[in-house]
């Protein structure tokens, strides 16, 4: 009997996460995106600069209408495109578990819906995304998704209210969702510690 419950628990989950990833990407369809570079030269589509012609440099490279209007042969040049990691965290502390009223749903539901859509909105673009805490690397793909949505689905009663400040890469994101109900100080201590 103890494994009948332990399976309904888990597909009451996996309904749950389905119900939110629906959700999520209702919300994220309602967002247009762009596409963001890295300000330097390197592999994307966004034109960059032009640059004088260096001995070295690829004749395939050359941009011909500009060079033509000019004294000198150009470069054409694009920014670098990359890929973030973008580390997410959602409050599932008890104080989440407040709704004004029952027509409402609660701030967690809300939460669990606006990171999943967060989430499905970078997928969407190229970025890899994990879920603080998770011990997973970040990646890619629908697959995450899913797995973003039923860890979040599962209740923890122990849940703190701020992440436990963990090493993130150099370069990397970190999105906080939550009510930030603790003291100042601590929501401080909790951001200049990924700062």
């Amino acid at each position: 009997m103890v494994v009948d419950l332990a399976v309904g628990d888990q597909d009451q989950r996996a309904v749950i996460a389905h119900q939110r990833l629906v959700a999520a990407d209702r919300v994220a369809s309602t967002v247009a995106q762009g596409v963001h570079g890295r300000r330097r030269v390197g592999i994307g589509e966004t034109f960059w600069q032009f640059r004088q012609y260096q001995p070295g440099d690829t004749i395939q490279r050359i941009d011909w209408r500009q060079s033509a209007k000019r004294e000198h042969v150009y470069i054409r040049e694009n920014e670098w495109e990359a890929a973030e990691s973008v580390w997410l965290w959602q409050d599932r502390s008890p104080s989440m578990a407040y709704c004004s009223t029952s027509a409402l749903p609660e701030k967690g539901e809300r939460a669990a819906i606006l990171t999943l859509a967060l989430a499905s909105l970078l997928v969407r673009g190229g970025e890899r995304v994990a879920l603080l805490g998770s011990g997973l690397p970040p990646s890619s793909g629908r697959a995450v998704l899913q797995r973003l949505a039923v860890t979040l689905a599962q209740a923890d009663a122990t849940a703190a209210s701020l992440p436990a400040i963990e090493p993130v890469p150099r370069h990397a994101r970190v999105v906080l969702v939550g009510d930030f109900l603790s003291p100042a100080a601590e929501l401080e201590r909790v951001v200049r510690g990924f700062a």
